[in-house]
């Protein structure tokens, strides 16, 4: 399984080193959130409650998949030296509900931040027709080289948030694995737990009933006032019960009932961590399918970020080759101005 654990100390140095070996602009200092916009402050948040729900989840793992039975005085001595003492049944689904509630509630955030960020950017794209719809727009903005530059500043946010947003739900993604994993766990081991209680009652009703057999057997050759009793009440009993006492009968159904009451509750065990294991994986699945369709979007991006790099870039060469180049338009402009220039000054001077 794999463990997601947060990293540890600041390794900003190293990275400056490698970035300054390849001739790279070192990183930046680290973000303090609280000076961070409010995407990144809710990423934030996110991130440090789906690290410490996987931290939770991973301290309470041997306590919650332990079949054990627990015991007062176990659960004391475990709490004084820390140990993870066995949790019941009902602290186990206690751990599957909560665990499962943070799941949803991460997943729903995650989902309020994508949507904010998709409101964001409609309302950016509607600014930027506004401004630069009309052909008086359009023109300033080609005059001034701005709409290249802007178009490459929002498509590298929208990347970045798109990561970020793509980081998030891979973290979730693991805590619904490693929840997954210790519920598959858990029923794995109470089948296994039910077939070994299954297999130790057969061996013991097959060793009575040789007992029986044995003792059947003796029955007739002994003479006791008795066998005339047990002869007149075995009908009574049926054919299944013959040789059979009233007390070996009672014994019998006695573990009958105790073995249907262990089954009901192994069943219901099974039926309820079934349940919950159903409920994570079409949590699972459906983080999965937002990771599939937030990787497409990134790729998309980077797609698009490189189209307009290339297609900014190519205008701009075509542009100075058009100005070095000479052209039969400029010419015209300035004979047509130079004309213009001088009839102004003829009408002047007449």
């Amino acid at each position: 399984m794999e463990v997601l654990s947060p990293p540890t100390g600041d390794r900003t140095a190293e990275l400056n080193e490698l970035l300054r070996a390849r001739n790279a602009a070192p990183a930046a200092a680290r973000v303090d959130p609280d000076k961070a916009d409010g995407f990144l402050k809710e990423a934030y948040r996110i991130n440090s409650h789906t690290t410490t729900l996987h931290k939770e989840l991973r301290d309470v793992r041997q306590a919650y998949l332990s079949t054990a039975q627990p015991r007062r005085a176990h659960a004391r001595t475990a709490a004084a030296h820390g140990q993870p003492r066995v949790l019941t049944d009902r602290e186990r689904e206690e751990v599957d509900a909560n665990a499962k509630q943070m799941i949803r509630e991460l997943n729903a955030s995650i989902r309020a931040v994508d949507d904010a960020e998709q409101l964001r950017r409609e309302t950016a794209a509607a600014i930027v027709r506004k401004t630069y719809g009309s052909a008086l727009g359009l023109l300033g903005s080609w005059a001034s080289g701005g709409g290249g530059a802007g178009a490459a500043g929002a498509a590298g946010t929208e990347m970045h948030r798109d990561s970020v947003l793509w980081f998030l739900r891979q973290r979730l993604e693991q805590c619904c694995r490693t929840q997954q994993d210790m519920m598959e766990t858990r029923l794995t081991r109470e089948l296994e737990k039910s077939r070994g209680f299954l297999a130790a009652p057969a061996s013991d009703f097959a060793d009575f009933a040789q007992a029986t057999r044995r003792s059947a057997a003796a029955g007739p050759s002994s003479s006791s006032p008795s066998s005339g009793d047990a002869a007149a009440a075995a009908p009574a009993y049926g054919a299944g019960n013959e040789g059979l006492t009233e007390d070996q009968v009672q014994m019998f159904e006695e573990g009958n009932q105790d073995m249907m009451k262990h089954y009901e509750s192994t069943l219901a065990k099974v039926q309820t961590a079934e349940k919950s294991l159903v409920e994570i994986a079409e949590l699972q699945s459906l983080l999965v399918n937002n990771l599939a369709i937030q990787s497409a979007h990134i790729e998309q991006l980077v797609t698009d970020s490189l189209s307009t790099a290339e297609n900014v870039g190519g205008g701009n060469k075509e542009l100075q080759k058009a100005a070095q180049r000479p052209s039969a338009a400029r010419y015209t402009f300035f004979a047509a101005s130079g004309l213009c220039a001088f009839l102004v000054l003829w009408d002047l001077i007449i």
